[in-house]
């Protein structure tokens, strides 16, 4: 039976928009873009979030980070999820065009640098021979960053050194990668380790049942920007050297460092650990057995079609971003025992993205490997790189 409602004002207020299709090729709008599915019957093509990127919409001045882009955003967000049930009906999954996604993202990651940072300074500290400073920055949609900037002793306006861009996992903070960045000061690496949305001073957010995935969408997309304008904070101090400017990503961490590294030119070596992509694929095995991560029950997912999952939430997956790492050097370091990002999805990030690229397996371990074999890897990569 088919399932072919009728377009009307009130869905197209709402910023959906439910159109008849024809029997060989329905067109499917997300996002802007088109996604084409060969099936033998009619089936519901919905336009979210269509109506927010149209040209009209933005010749009319809507910013993709207004408050009033944002929430038409989420609720045809929420509307599209409400409606995966029918979605599950068509067969088969979408082929999503990753580069015409890409394409037409951008926008979503595009920030006004001239804005002020508006920077509050806190303590600067000591613990070893490094220091860090306690600091917080503006970002978009009126969010503040509060982040930690970690310096080697070496780091002066006269010896300005490089500097790693460091990303926790879900569920952690800026605290809990400590570790990572005293073990980069002691290779005369500064790094800038931000807490992500939703996360660390920034959270937890209260979520809805059901709303996870507009969750995760929005984690990625502001943390993506947040980095950003953490970057125009470091081309603020001269003891840094911008040029020469690395990312590390864990777990989470990982997939908005490869969405990061897709949009923001300035860095320049990537390593992504525990990292992959697909989100319908690690969302289906984590809810298959129920998994809590960082404080999240995944079994939500359960019943959702995870094949317009993946359509839905192409525009924050690093396999759209992947290919747009290149010509940079990327690194992966993940354990084949993985059961939080399985391997299959690690993999399946390694192959979107291009040369020069190198991906390093540990059998013996599972999510994230520990830092003794893990910080070894990343030193001689940055050294070589940056």
């Amino acid at each position: 039976m088919s399932f072919i409602p009728k377009t009307g004002r009130g869905a197209r207020k709402r910023g959906i928009e439910i159109l008849r299709c024809g029997a060989q090729t329905p067109t499917v709008h997300l996002r802007g873009r088109r996604i084409e599915r060969d099936v033998g019957a009619p089936l519901v093509a919905l336009s979210w979030f269509y109506s927010v990127l149209s040209p009209r919409r933005r010749r009319l001045g809507a910013s993709p980070h207004s408050a009033g882009f944002q929430s038409h955003a989420i609720y045809g967000l929420a509307s599209f999820l409400a409606l995966l049930p029918v979605l599950a009906h068509a067969q088969p999954p979408p082929i999503i065009d990753r580069e015409a996604v890409y394409q037409k993202s951008l926008p979503l990651y595009q920030y006004d640098a001239s804005k002020p940072l508006a920077v509050k300074l806190g303590a600067t500290q000591k613990i070893g021979t490094a220091k860090f400073l306690r600091f917080s920055y503006g970002s978009t949609n009126a969010q503040r960053v509060p982040a930690l900037l970690f310096t080697p002793p070496s780091a002066s306006a006269a010896h300005p050194v490089p500097c790693l861009v460091i990303l926790h996992g879900l569920g952690g903070s800026k605290e809990i990668m400590s570790g990572m960045a005293l073990a980069a000061a002691k290779f005369g690496y500064a790094s800038l380790v931000i807490d992500e949305y939703g996360q660390g001073e920034r959270g937890p957010l209260k979520t809805a049942p059901g709303s996870q995935a507009e969750q995760l969408a929005v984690t990625v997309l502001q943390t993506a920007v947040d980095v950003r304008r953490g970057i125009d904070y470091l081309a603020t101090r001269p003891d840094i050297n911008t040029k020469r400017l690395g990312l590390a990503g864990v777990s989470l961490g990982a997939a908005i460092g490869a969405v990061t590294s897709g949009v923001e030119p300035r860095i320049k070596a990537v390593v992504l650990i525990s990292g992959g992509g697909d989100w319908g694929l690690i969302l289906k095995t984590l809810s298959s057995r129920s998994a809590v991560v960082g404080g999240r029950d995944t079994s939500a997912f359960k019943k959702i079609d995870f094949a317009a999952l993946n359509v839905l939430l192409a525009p924050e997956d690093p396999l759209t971003f992947a290919p747009h790492i290149a010509p940079r050097p990327l690194l992966m370091l993940g354990g084949r025992q993985d059961t939080t990002i399985v391997p299959q999805a690690q993999s399946e990030l390694y192959d979107a993205a291009k040369q020069p690229k190198q991906i390093v397996w540990y059998p013996q371990y599972g999510h994230v490997p520990p830092p003794e074999v893990v910080y070894p890897a990343m030193q001689k990569f940055f050294a070589a790189q940056l």
